[in-house]
């Protein structure tokens, strides 16, 4: 049984902690937020749990093994390394921290403790995602070439992140999952449109050692919510949308017969291409936040390195900083 304490009840707060309430393997032992009505919020729905507005009482308190940080992204790492160094476990919520260095030095906080790491990614336990891996470590795609997706909504009321920060994480951490490896080259346009100074329309490229490419928009101008991914390889390209029914989620494309490979005009023959079969991708069922706290809680008892680690969260920080610079440099 992992003893647990939740930093933050904001807004994913409570969704984090109805997910490790209902863990058997873990013990919900305290709730911290410095806002009296959030932790009024939390003691409605669990009258019987511990509740306060210090954080040290989870930090310090040697029966809890592992903190929950929910909270403002430039308050991860004071509040991490604190917890690291008094012999806790850590999952904290995405990203992992507001620049590149803080998130490093988290990182190896975690590694000279021998603490266990997790960023809240929570698209790679998404059970369409988990197919689409397992489909391309048994072959489907055949040579992974490109990576291409888009994430459209509208944006947050009021904002002190832009749309790269808000939302590019998602498609990273997918990206990386999938890829199994990091980009060598990082380049970024965009622009704002809606809101005054703030990036709310954007496009990253990345290239990778492997040779393979992506493209990742990202756009606040759509009330539209567009969530697509396409993954393409030598053998066709696979196809998720997340806004679709699990039927139609996730499809693979065979590459096609085009018959006028090494045909000359004058064959006595049709000269056409036609897209080849398809096939619809059948995945599990189940809560992407409820399989990423149980990822976490089987690392710590088994003391293994969760999929959505550290290092990938440190990753997708260092491309977030990456990919912003390069948008004010061309602006």
């Amino acid at each position: 049984m992992i003893n647990v304490g939740v930093i933050g009840a904001g807004y994913w707060g409570p969704n984090l902690i109805r997910n490790f309430i209902k863990h058997n393997n873990a013990n919900l032992k305290k709730v911290c937020d410095l806002k009296e009505g959030r932790l009024e919020f939390i003691r409605k729905s669990y009258p019987d749990l511990s509740l306060t507005k210090d954080s040290n009482e989870i930090i310090n308190n040697p029966g809890i093994d592992a903190v929950v940080i929910a909270t403002p992204v430039n308050t991860h790492k004071e509040i991490a390394i604190k917890s690291i160094e008094k012999g806790k476990h850590v999952f904290i919520e995405k990203p992992l921290s507001d620049n590149y260095n803080d998130a490093l030095e988290v990182v190896n906080s975690a590694e000279k403790n021998d603490r266990i790491l997790a960023v809240g990614h929570i698209f790679q336990f998404a059970p369409a995602v988990t197919a689409i891996k397992r489909e391309i470590e048994n072959g489907l795609l055949g040579e992974l070439y490109h990576f291409s997706s888009q994430r459209i909504n509208l944006g947050p009321p009021e904002t002190t992140v832009d749309v790269v920060w808000d939302l590019g994480s998602h498609d990273l951490s997918i990206l990386f999952y999938l890829f199994d490896e990091y980009p060598n080259c990082v380049n970024a346009f965009g622009s704002s449109y809606w809101w005054n100074g703030i990036i709310d329309n954007a496009h990253i490229f990345l290239d990778f050692p492997g040779k393979r490419t992506a493209h990742i928009h990202l756009s606040w101008l759509s009330s539209n919510k567009i969530r697509s991914t396409s993954i393409f390889g030598s053998e066709g390209n696979i196809e998720y949308d997340e806004t679709k029914p699990d039927e139609e989620k996730v499809i693979f494309y065979d590459k096609g017969i085009d018959s006028r490979i090494n045909a000359k005009d004058s064959d006595v023959k049709d000269l056409k291409y036609g897209k080849g079969e398809t096939k619809n991708i059948v995945f599990d069922k189940g809560e992407p936040l409820y399989l990423e706290v149980d990822a976490f809680i089987n690392a710590i008892l088994k003391n293994e390195q969760p999929i959505n680690n550290g290092i990938i969260g440190c990753e997708v920080v260092k491309v977030l900083e990456q990919a912003s610079k390069s948008i004010k440099f061309k602006q």
